[in-house]
């Protein structure tokens, strides 16, 4: 049987997924939301979008992810949609619903080939969901947009879930709200929260046990409802009980980091960043030819090139996990959540201090496999 290391580091030489927002703007305010500061509205036009689909498509980018802000907001959303569906492109959206009211508002993601719609639900407690949303009645708007998109027929909706402390403790009973409402996919994801530090680690034992809840749910799941979620260290819990290179292959590609090997986000305003939890710019596709900016983009994060450091060297999961998320390499080549303790050792280890800086300058930094089902959640 393969193992992770089969999956290890395959570096295209272009990205096969693509996060990429239309726009920052969203009718909701929730609270974990990474663009909730970057509410930037020079927007892409359709044309320099059409520009950028032509380019993408010329270099074989397999699939598209609909992020960073509601997207249904721009009126020609559909119109682009149906440009990347005439290419024969994989599209997944990411949605909370509240633009699919009725069946005739359901009926053009069909058409516009979306493949995958993930609608966001954070808790099964509609309370709880609404205030996270920050909106009053969200939780039904999300569960009324399920069931639309379901009886008109896009292939696979499912739900989209921001894991955090609020929901640490419940995200069993979101698996059986989807069963309830016949969804047949969801995507658990812990929060990334685009700050050093930010992260608590007295938080991280929980999360250990989070993980661990997660994948006897994937396990026990497996021919009822499509669970997945996106965090290296799910990969140290792979054993057999996953079996079939298909099954194998999709746990793990949902669960590396894909940056810098097959995948790519490019926000609403052109600039092109690891995946949309990174604030580094890498560059605009608005200035230079999008190729030029993944070569750099990739001689920057490549691990090939520069394997992780710090509390990885020596550790026992570094091989499965591979430094963890870039999106919280703050302290090093390394996932900060194991500044303390590593997934999967029972005591403290001891930090390795780091003789390299964090990171060079990125060019034009300004502040502020293919595995289609790997959407980030919003």
């Amino acid at each position: 049987m393969e193992t992770v290391e089969s999956y290890q580091l395959p570096e295209h030489p272009m990205p096969l997924l693509v996060q990429l927002g239309l726009t920052y703007r969203c009718n909701l305010k929730c609270q974990h939301c990474y663009a909730l500061y970057r509410r930037d509205l020079d927007e892409m036009s359709l044309a320099e979008l059409s520009k950028l689909l032509d380019e993408l498509y010329a270099a074989g980018a397999g699939s598209i992810v609909y992020s960073h802000g509601e997207n249904m907001i721009r009126k020609d959303f559909f119109e682009f949609a149906e440009q990347v569906r005439d290419r024969g492109r994989y599209q997944t959206l990411m949605a909370n619903g509240y633009y699919i009211k009725n069946p005739a508002e359901a009926r053009p993601v069909v058409d516009a080939g979306i493949n995958r719609v993930m609608v966001s639900i954070d808790s099964a407690d509609p309370e709880e969901h609404d205030r996270n949303r920050g909106m009053p009645g969200a939780f039904s708007v999300a569960t009324r947009a399920t069931a639309l998109l379901r009886d008109a027929g896009v292939p696979t909706v499912g739900f989209s879930t921001t894991i955090d402390v609020h929901n640490y403790d419940k995200l069993d009973r979101i698996v059986e709200l989807a069963k309830r409402e016949g969804i047949r996919a969801i995507s658990f994801m812990q929060n990334r929260y685009n700050r050093p530090g930010i992260f608590d680690r007295t938080l991280w034992i929980d999360y250990v046990a989070v993980c661990r809840e997660l994948y006897e749910m994937i396990v026990t799941h497996q021919d009822v409802i499509d669970i997945y979620t996106h965090d290296p260290f799910m990969l140290t819990l792979l054993d057999d009980r996953i079996a079939g290179d298909t099954a194998r292959a999709a746990f793990i590609g949902a669960n590396m980091c894909n940056v810098a090997t097959s995948m790519v986000s490019i926000d609403p305003t052109g600039n092109v960043t690891g995946c949309n939890f990174m604030e580094e710019v890498i560059g605009n596709v608005r200035r230079e030819p999008f190729a030029e900016i993944w070569n750099r983009l990739v001689a920057r994060y490549s691990d090939r090139v520069e394997p992780p450091g710090g509390p990885c060297s020596g550790c026992a999961h570094s091989t499965a996990c591979v430094g963890g998320c870039k999106a919280f390499h703050y302290n090093g080549k390394y996932d900060e959540r194991c500044g303390e303790t590593r997934f999967g050792h029972d005591r403290p280890h001891r930090m390795t201090k780091l003789s390299l800086p964090l990171y060079p300058e990125a060019p034009q930094q300004r502040k502020a496999g293919v595995y289609a089902r790997a959407g980030r959640v919003r």
